[in-house]
């Protein structure tokens, strides 16, 4: 893809769009005072540290002029105003980091750090966007409507400045002319002088051909008319004044209004919405002043008014023309709505397959019929450490790091998921390794071909799976950089004219490219020459009906210069004055766009389908009403829902209110733009689950229109970190809580304490003569004699105390709301009598005592340190004392 391409220009458009700005040959000159006054213009009205004149070449942006910017040029895939000259229109930027457009690019990521941007394009004679007037700022800011103005107002001025060489040129052009036209003016006086002089006989003979020249005319006049009424396009004509002049049946039917209706009306308020009028009046009376207009014979696409107020886009073309009665101006426009509906629908459907991919942490990979791999998104790329900007075909498939499911027989290329549903398989979890980073990592790959509407292979899908740990990673949600989507001109309608014996006898030059023929070649010759045998067959019976006097319409396809063309053509048969048939006009006009319009949205749709259905997430999309817009196939799996029952419904009316309940404050906080997710646990008749749920907002612009919902089971995931939780906080030995999770329950006890203003107290335990223990009975037995203590420890507290082993023989018990030092004592005396009974080890009787020390605190302000220290102080005290003894010690 070529960089203008990738901008939203097609390459024929931007090399007629360079050779315009060449034509004007301001590249690489000398800086200019009359620009250079313009942007320090901008950059003081708007505030902007910085202004350019950036004219947009093939490869570069050079500054004709600039303010607050040192260097003359920059690479044009860094360029901001390419993209301003793509939609040949205003653009501002308010936050460049917030925009996923220029969030990326060396000027906002270095120096001079661009934050704000706002560029109006400018236009050539020709109609062509050769570049812009941009002011930028270092910090993100808004840009007002009247700020909006200013800055179109001062890009008109520039535009004045960068055309007017050509229009010098052009007056000069029309003066030579004029000059020429009087020459050629007198000479013909001179010879109608001459002519006035003959007999009589030469007089009548003049009569006779003027006569006949009268009647060419009359007939070249109901010819226009003809081609005019029965145009597909809406024909309005309008004098100086902007009165309308002539409309067209077209017209009648593209506005509401008819001919009657508006003739002598003011074209501003009929159709012209109320915004533009100014503008239009403005355009006017500048070609009347100056004879130049910049709109005229060019097609360009502009908003339109119906009578019942409805607001349409137009493609149209104006053109200006001499007449007796003063100039005319005469348009011919197409409403082109339903085609931008088909693009927007179309890039709606992309924009919402990138977002699906890109967020889930599912791997997919997609390829074409011819082995290009075409979808590679973020989890796949991660999956195998490839660079996110890394382009592949299919032999990328094959890997040194993949291996079978035991980790060590590697995968033959032939083995691959994707090789083998390029080649036709159905690949429904796969297992496979792969071993990236210094580890192995499993994984479960399914896949399949995919296939066109006619069943026809038109590449592959796999989608893979990482199912090491269960564990999915949470989802990041980054829309693709959004792609402008250019609007291409439809062909403007041909027209041509063929008489009773199957002539050419009128042509315009557009019909004539039609034909791939110099008009020259057509005119005066059958119509039967410009086609082929097979495509005369096709336009051949149309023909015939059209010459037996009745008007034949009908769709088809050509191939004119190499290119399949798709057109819709309606013959109209021209009558005398009679009323019989006197050959027809012939009116087309190219539908190519429509149609491969409405192919690359079912491509789209069903790519979309196959993809989601294959994938193991629920995956939905709810509008702002709550109700379902998309649901692929795991909802007739999970919940026995066809998703096809789902579209158009509310969630309360599918699964009820008690569904809906849990979900519903994580919903409305997507809609407020947020990016939120949930576990909820759900049971049925056959097995529980836990389910991750993501709601991702959908936006445009400021806008939220609704949310994309992925849920993902994790009931596995959830109980292997239960377990490992579990594990991490307890002692392998006694079952009891260990160190670590003590210091957690300690703090949280404490925490409690302070809220409830109630006493608290710390109890720590040491074995009497352990280690003779641990060297008389040996370890095995030792660890019995822990295990019974600390059974004996848990029977003689309360259920609100907790138990904890630190290490050895060294155990802890927490007391919470122990009121007095009396009732510590009665703890401790319950203590020592818990250990009163010999122990019971490996079948031989032994009896075990314990040193304990109480650390009792009355006030809420003690900390971990605090009680531990007074605890431990007790025990040693206790231990002095001669063992198998209590101390309580109250903490200041």
């Amino acid at each position: 893809m070529t960089l203008a391409m990738h901008m939203g220009i097609d390459d024929v458009d931007d090399a007629a769009r360079v050779r315009a700005l060449e034509a004007l040959a301001l590249l690489d000159t000398p800086a200019e005072e009359r620009f250079d006054r313009l942007t320090r213009l901008a950059s003081a009205a708007l505030n902007t540290p910085m202004a350019l004149v950036s004219l947009v070449d093939l490869e570069r942006q050079w500054f004709k002029s600039r303010v607050g910017l040192a260097v003359a040029e920059t690479p044009r895939s860094m360029a901001f105003c390419s993209h301003a000259v793509a939609g040949r229109e205003l653009l501002v930027v308010p936050d460049t980091l917030r925009d996923a457009r220029f969030s990326t690019n060396p000027l906002v990521t270095q120096a001079p750090k661009i934050r704000f941007y706002a560029g109006q394009p400018i236009f050539s004679l020709d109609g062509h966007a050769v570049g812009t007037l941009c002011v930028l700022d270092t910090v993100p800011r808004a840009f007002s409507a009247a700020e909006s103005l200013l800055l179109r107002d001062l890009a008109s001025l520039v535009e004045d400045e960068l055309n007017k060489n050509a229009l010098v040129s052009a007056r000069q052009a029309a003066e030579q002319a004029l000059q020429q036209f009087n020459a050629e003016l007198e000479a013909r006086i001179g010879e109608r002088t001459a002519s006035l002089q003959e007999s009589n006989r030469a007089l009548t003979r003049e009569v006779a051909q003027r006569k006949d020249i009268e009647d060419t005319l009359r007939q070249s006049e109901a010819r226009n008319r003809t081609i005019i009424e029965s145009s597909l396009s809406a024909f309005v004509s309008i004098d100086t004044r902007g009165c309308i002049f002539d409309w067209n049946t077209a017209a009648e039917h593209t506005f509401g209004w008819t001919r009657a209706d508006v003739i002598g009306l003011d074209l501003a308020t009929t159709i012209i919405p109320q915004r533009f009028r100014a503008a239009h009046h403005d355009g006017m009376a500048r070609y009347l002043s100056s004879g130049v207009g910049r709109v005229l014979n060019q097609r360009i696409e502009l908003p339109a008014c119906k009578k019942s107020g409805e607001e349409i886009t137009v493609e149209m073309t104006i053109s200006a023309f001499p007449t007796a009665e003063g100039v005319l101006f005469g348009a011919f426009l197409h409403d082109i709505s339903a085609r931008l509906n088909a693009q927007g629908a179309l890039q709606q459907q992309q924009k919402q397959l990138d977002a699906v991919l890109d967020t889930i942490d599912v791997g997919v990979v997609a390829c074409t019929a011819d082995g290009r791999i075409n979808l590679f998104n973020h989890a796949m790329r991660d999956i195998h450490g490839l660079a996110h900007n890394h382009t592949a075909t299919l032999a990328w498939a094959v890997h040194d790091d993949m291996f079978r499911a035991d980790g060590v027989t590697p995968l033959a290329p032939d083995e691959t998921p994707l090789h083998r549903s390029f080649h036709g398989e159905v690949v429904q979890d796969y297992p496979l390794v792969i071993a990236r980073d210094g580890y192995k990592h499993s994984f479960l790959a399914s896949g399949r071909p995919l296939l066109d509407a006619e069943g026809a292979r038109i590449g592959a899908v796999v989608a893979m799976k990482d199912v090491t740990d269960l564990a999915l990673v949470q989802h990041e949600l980054k829309l693709n950089e959004q792609r402008l989507l250019a609007i291409t001109e439809n062909l403007p309608t041909l027209i041509g004219q063929i008489d009773r014996n199957g002539v050419f006898v009128f042509l315009n030059s557009r019909a004539a490219r039609f034909f791939g023929k110099p008009r020259e070649q057509l005119l005066g010759h059958p119509v039967r020459m410009a086609y082929s045998d097979a495509e005369f067959a096709k336009v051949g019976p149309h023909i015939e009906t059209a010459m037996g006097g009745t008007r034949a319409s009908f769709e088809g396809d050509m191939t004119v210069e190499g290119r399949l063309l798709s057109y819709y053509a309606s013959y109209i048969p021209n009558l005398d004055a009679d009323g019989n048939p006197n050959g027809f006009f012939a009116m087309a006009f190219d539908i190519s766009e429509r149609k491969a319009s409405e192919i690359r949205q079912r491509d789209s749709e069903e790519r979309l389908r196959t993809i989601t259905d294959n994938l193991p997430v629920l995956i939905s999309y709810i509008d702002r009403d709550t109700r379902f817009q998309f649901a692929n196939a795991m909802h007739t799996q999970w919940y026995g829902v066809c998703p096809a029952e789902l579209i158009g419904k509310t969630v309360e009316e599918v699964f009820g209110r008690e569904f809906c309940a849990p979900r519903e404050a994580y919903f409305y906080r997507c809609l407020e733009g947020e990016t939120v997710q949930l576990d909820i646990a759900i049971a049925n008749e056959t097995h529980n689950r836990v389910l991750n749920i993501l709601f991702i907002p959908h936006k445009r612009g400021d806008a939220v229109l609704g949310a994309y919902v992925l849920s993902t089971d994790v009931t596995a995931t959830r109980r292997q970190e239960h377990q490992l939780t579990e594990l991490a906080n307890t002692d392998a030995l006694t079952g009891l809580h260990n160190r670590r999770h003590y210091e957690v329950l300690l703090a949280a006890a404490i925490e409690r304490a302070g809220r409830s203003k109630r006493p608290m107290a710390l109890v720590y335990l040491d074995i009497d003569h352990f280690k003779t223990i641990n060297d008389t009975l040996g370890h095995a037995g030792g660890d019995e004699v822990l295990k019974e203590f600390g059974r004996r420890l848990n029977g003689a507290v309360r259920k609100t105390d907790t138990v904890c082993r630190l290490a050895g023989d060294e155990f802890t018990i927490i007391l919470e709301n122990v009121d007095s030092v009396a009732e510590c004592e009665t703890i401790g005396q319950k203590l020592v009598a818990a250990m009163a009974l010999a122990f019971d080890i490996l079948g031989h009787p032994w009896n075990v005592s314990a040193s304990i020390g109480i650390a009792w605190c009355a006030h809420q302000a003690a900390t971990a340190q605090v009680l531990a220290t007074h605890a431990d102080t007790a025990l040693y005290s206790a231990k002095h004392a001669g063992k198998n003894q209590y101390r309580v010690a109250g903490v200041p």
